[in-house]
């Protein structure tokens, strides 16, 4: 599997063109569960994709300033962690994407509650390839079912900070053993990928 950079910083960008927060607070969207080969567990995952073009780049003040499909611009800081800046140029283009995983489990009565737990993680590119990179993070908590649609399949939970999420079920979810009150370990993880590419030489 290819290694890539990481550029946390550019990523940003992606906020304003490709990002969907996930899951969504109640009324805000939603992901479709779907049933696994183990029992009690479900899964969902969604993938946005964008594009930025680079304006301008300077390099000695570490700056980089993209215009994303919509046309909105935005001057990044550049950490240290980003290396071979100087291989960014105007005219070139960030492929930019968004992969959002979440998975359900359940937990039976008496099972302890898990507080919420973060990790990040990143990877960079080789020196031979053009600049890339992923950064990942995820959160991993109990979450207690508050209310369930059976006739639409929704399903709403709270999370420990006491913010209302809504998942959908799938058709092969058996949501009719799912109950308001029980708990569920939810584990949610979001990757930001981003891909240098160079502009065409004319």
């Amino acid at each position: 599997m290819r290694k890539l950079l990481v550029v946390a910083s550019i990523a940003a960008l992606a906020a304003g063109s490709a990002h969907a927060q996930a899951p969504q607070p109640q009324g805000q969207g939603f992901f479709e569960m779907k049933a696994s080969d183990v029992p009690g567990k479900a899964t969902a995952k969604r993938v946005a994709t964008a594009s930025a073009t680079v304006k301008s780049v300077d390099v000695a003040a570490r700056t980089v300033t993209l215009q994303n499909a919509a046309g909105e611009t935005a001057t990044l800081k550049v950490g240290p962690e980003v290396k071979r800046l100087e291989e960014f140029a105007a005219g070139d283009t960030l492929q930019i994407a968004v992969e959002q995983d979440l998975v359900l489990e359940y937990q039976s009565a008496g099972t302890p509650a898990v507080k919420p737990t973060g990790i990040v993680a990143a990877d960079r590119a080789d020196a031979g390839q053009a600049p890339a990179g992923i950064v990942a993070a995820g959160l991993q908590a109990t979450v207690t079912v508050t209310a369930i649609d059976m006739p639409n399949r929704f399903v709403v939970f709270q999370g420990p900070g006491g913010t209302l999420y809504q998942v959908k079920a799938g058709p092969k979810v058996k949501l009719e053993k799912l109950k308001v009150g029980d708990h569920l370990l939810a584990t949610y993880v979001e990757a930001v990928a981003v891909q240098l590419e160079k502009a065409a030489k004319k």
